[in-house]
């Protein structure tokens, strides 16, 4: 892997929101759910930034040359005071991208990576990631890194 990875900037913002895009209609061909215009994957790009401003962590860029090709947004939620004291503080991955034209060569592996350095420089010991069913390569991938299933959430719409 050539990319490197650094704190989002202002800069980046056109480059992180096409690849939210490509994510929302990657997971649109697999849910049928997510919005798949651009003005969603701005809005949000900036509920990540608002969410980080306020409750800590970081949006994180991965770069190769002076290609932005992938993103992670690791946040901060409040202590759970329903889990063990030591690991109340959850870290959670909230968006991770890469550009499909970069996949398969460990730029998500180093987000990850930076992911969990970013918890562990926090005291956070225990880092959570999602994945919406169906999407087979990011349930194994993040399976690979160490994640294993925790929770399993339910959905039914309503009319």
């Amino acid at each position: 892997m050539s990319a490197t990875i650094r704190p989002f900037a202002p800069g980046d913002r056109a480059a992180v929101v096409s690849l939210v895009h490509q994510l929302n209609l990657f997971e649109d061909a697999i849910s049928a759910d997510r919005a798949r215009d651009v003005k969603a994957a701005e809005a949000c790009l900036g509920a990540d930034l608002a969410r980080v401003a306020r409750d800590g962590g970081a949006v994180m860029v991965a770069v190769d040359g002076p290609d932005v090709v992938g993103m992670m947004c690791f946040v901060l939620e409040q202590p759970q005071p329903y889990l063990k004291a030591e690991i109340a503080q959850v870290g959670w991955v909230s968006e991770l991208v890469i550009d499909e034209r970069f996949r398969g060569q460990g730029i998500g592996t180093a987000l990850l990576a930076e992911a969990e350095r970013l918890a562990r420089s926090l005291g956070v010991r225990r880092l959570m990631i999602g994945a919406i069913v169906g999407n087979h390569i990011a349930r194994k991938a993040y399976e690979r890194f160490g994640f294993r299933p925790a929770v399993m959430e339910l959905s039914k719409d309503l009319e």
